[in-house]
């Protein structure tokens, strides 16, 4: 497919093709505690369907008093991804169902109630005694400087794993999963990059996200890219985030549509606005607090 170089991570062309009720497709990639300096880099695409609306990142408070910088889901009121001023970064995507019970609650307040937690173990460890029966399937990934987690709850069961060091995909299978070929094909352009460095990891990453290669696949079409297009379906907005152990390093890059079409614009500054959030939400429970 010919591609259009006119921004950093440049654009291409995109396939049409429709696509069934039951499908769902998001793809999540993490590098967690692998690149010296940096403790997660995270690379995500939300495809959803066209007319569901939904905002860019924004600020958010959590009932807890939590700060929260995350996008929104402005019909069931929750996200699909977000970061906390503790460091703790939560995501989530859909497992396919043929039959959702449209009265269970809504997943995306899953990364909310994520992102209301210190740590990214007191999070994992809350979510332990989650029913099936409470959400429709979904996976789960959890992760700040220290830790990180897969939450998978699918087929009636509700599964805990802690990750190792190094690279990660989850999509709508299972996390990592070998045998499912967009997830393994994902996982193995992520492994690839492990040994680059700064910028040049941020590039290839966005490849990866603006990526149609797998879309001709006899039984997937078009949900079988990373970068997904149909009538109705696709690609709404893709991230990139590198979390460093110097806070003033870490970089936030947002595209506000497909990112084969739609540049990814430089979002820093929200990370920055975070940090400085929280240091004034703790200079002011310190002076609360003397006085």
């Amino acid at each position: 497919m010919p591609e259009r170089h006119g921004t950093k991570y440049g654009c291409c062309a995109a396939p049409d093709r429709g696509l069934g009720e039951s499908d769902s497709m998001c793809t999540l990639i993490a590098i967690h505690r692998h690149v010296p300096g940096a403790s997660l880099l995270v690379a995500a695409n939300r495809d959803e369907y066209l007319d569901r609306p939904a905002t860019g990142p924004n600020f958010l408070t959590h009932a807890n008093g939590t700060r929260i910088l995350a996008p929104r889901d402005l019909r069931a009121g929750g996200t699909w991804l977000g970061l906390n001023e503790k460091g703790v970064f939560a995501a989530l995507t859909n497992r396919p169902t043929t039959a959702p019970d449209t009265t269970r609650r809504s997943r995306g307040l899953l990364v909310m109630d994520a992102l209301g937690y210190a740590s990214a173990a007191k999070a994992a460890g809350a979510f332990e005694s989650l029913r099936a029966d409470q959400y429709n399937p979904f996976n789960l990934f959890i992760a700040d400087a220290n830790d990180a987690f897969t939450l998978v709850s699918n087929a009636g069961a509700v599964r805990l794993t802690t990750l190792e060091p190094g690279a990660h995909v989850i999509g709508n299978a299972e996390p990592n999963d070998i045998e499912h070929e967009k997830t393994q094909r994902t996982l193995d352009g992520a492994r690839a990059l492990l040994g680059r460095s700064g910028d040049d990891m941020l590039d290839g990453l966005a490849a990866l996200c603006r990526s149609h290669e797998g879309n001709d696949s006899a039984d997937r079409g078009p949900l079988g890219a990373t970068c997904v297009h149909t009538d109705v379906y696709g690609t709404r907005s893709a991230m990139l985030l590198r979390l460093e152990e110097d806070p003033a390093k870490s970089q936030l890059h947002w595209a506000d549509g497909a990112p084969c079409v739609q540049p990814f614009e430089d979002s820093t500054h929200l990370l920055q606005e975070l940090s400085r959030l929280a240091s004034y939400d703790e200079a002011g429970s310190t002076t609360r607090t003397v006085s």
